[in-house]
């Protein structure tokens, strides 16, 4: 076993590891689903994705989800410029914990660009072909996004009225920081879509030329589409033109995947939306089964007001029942992504806490009622010796084209499965059991 542990080690240091800046540790203990949770988890990602889908609809004209998202207002005016077709979300994933006594809940969703898909099929494919476990299947994660690719490019070529094409020139676009960062993982995806017949490659979306309303790569060659790898949010930071670069993106004649309009749903707000029975009239009857569905994952969620209403319908202060219920809320800026400005109550100071209290109450911030957090012990390679760690672990489906299109499994020793500096953490293998 320890041969195979080394050369399990090898590739993956070679191909997600190339410049020794990996994070995450070697797993060795992949996370096994049956077809019954796989079911269950494509029910709830059709579901989510029907209501994401009416908001990318509604938004504009709609005041109530309007109020309830609540974006800046020039990010508002931004949002409200760009194209909205027939489907927008082409590929977005909720983040799950599958709880002991409440059963599966959702503490957020990312709706622009959800990452580490690649890094979870090549752990998995290497991990199938190295250790050759009986009965496992993983999912065909690389054929899920080629398709979805294909056909999101079908909606925006018949949008902007483009020809019809067997072979196209595609690339992914990435801050050229993140390409020297993480290189292997798209050229996963890359080689994929090439074996397709189709050119691709990868560039920092500053070196994307826009002109007589098309898009071109640096040899003068134009581009049919762009598989957009960078958050709305990264656009003030890095680009050049600020807001403006996306929205020539937007009108030029080149499909963009995830279009840049699916920030519109990305705010954590939306939990809010889907959860607050102040917003169910928002939604038609024939949306309604999904909206349970969807209700019944997320935990207790407010935008949070000067007043709250609870579960039993009272009104109490905010401030005073945020700071006396500390040990049972999570705190979260609305805006924020990658687990930033997340706080979990029992773990922050009674001073610090009355802080995030008090800034909360300047708005774009929510509450959550905390959810009891599954653990599991992981085995991990390191040091050419096995390791274990007692991890928190969650189960968070991708959502391509509408649907189930694989899962990322993060396990780590600190309660937000990110990858912090000095903490234990992992991407698990996820295979079906078809035994």
């Amino acid at each position: 076993m320890t041969e195979k542990n080394n050369e399990y080690a090898a590739i993956v240091k070679k191909v997600l590891d190339p410049t020794n800046r990996r994070t995450a540790k070697l797993c060795l203990t992949p996370y096994i689903y049956d077809k019954q949770l796989k079911d269950k988890m494509n029910r709830i990602t059709i579901a989510y994705a029907n209501l994401l889908e009416f908001v990318f609809q509604e938004f504009p004209t709609n005041k109530k989800i309007q109020e309830v998202l609540e974006y800046p207002p020039d990010l508002e005016k931004y949002l409200n410029s760009l194209n909205v077709y027939e489907k927008n979300l082409a590929a977005a994933r909720i983040d799950i914990f599958i709880t002991e006594n409440d059963g599966l809940k959702m503490v957020e969703s990312n709706c622009e660009i959800p990452g580490a898909n690649e890094e979870s099929y090549f752990l998995e494919q290497n991990y199938l072909r190295i250790y050759q476990p009986e009965g496992l299947e993983a999912m065909p994660r690389m054929e899920i996004v080629y398709n979805t690719l294909m056909h999101y490019y079908q909606i925006q070529a018949k949008y902007f009225n483009l020809p019809e094409k067997r072979s196209l020139n595609i690339y992914l676009s990435q801050w050229q920081s993140e390409i020297d960062r993480i290189l292997g993982e798209y050229d996963i995806i890359m080689d994929y879509i090439r074996q397709k017949g189709h050119k691709c490659g990868i560039l920092d979306p500053n070196k994307i030329i826009i002109k007589d309303n098309k898009a071109y790569d640096q040899d003068g060659e134009r581009i049919d589409l762009i598989y957009r790898r960078f958050t709305a949010d990264e656009l003030p930071l890095y680009a050049e033109r600020k807001w403006q670069m996306a929205i020539d993106w937007d009108k030029a004649e080149v499909a963009v995947v995830n279009p840049f309009c699916t920030k519109r749903v990305d705010s954590k707000n939306i939990m809010v939306l889907f959860n607050d029975e102040d917003y169910e009239d928002v939604f038609p009857k024939n949306l309604k089964e999904d909206l349970e569905i969807v209700r019944e994952i997320i935990p207790w969620t407010k935008k949070i007001k000067n007043k709250l209403m609870l579960e039993d319908g009272s009104i109490v202060e905010a401030g005073e029942y945020l700071i006396k219920e500390k040990d049972n809320l999570v705190i979260k800026h609305a805006n924020a992504y990658s687990s930033a400005a997340v706080y979990i109550g029992d773990d922050v100071e009674k001073k610090k806490w009355e802080e995030i209290v008090d800034e909360s109450l300047k708005g774009d911030w929510i509450v959550q009622q905390r959810i009891d957090l599954p653990e599991l012990t992981m085995e991990y390679w390191e040091d050419n010796k096995v390791k274990s760690a007692k991890c928190i672990y969650n189960v968070n489906p991708y959502i391509y084209d509408g649907k189930l299109g694989g899962f990322l499994n993060r396990a780590s020793t600190d309660k937000l499965t990110s990858f912090k500096s000095g903490e234990i953490a992992t991407i698990m293998p996820c295979f079906e059991d078809k035994k």
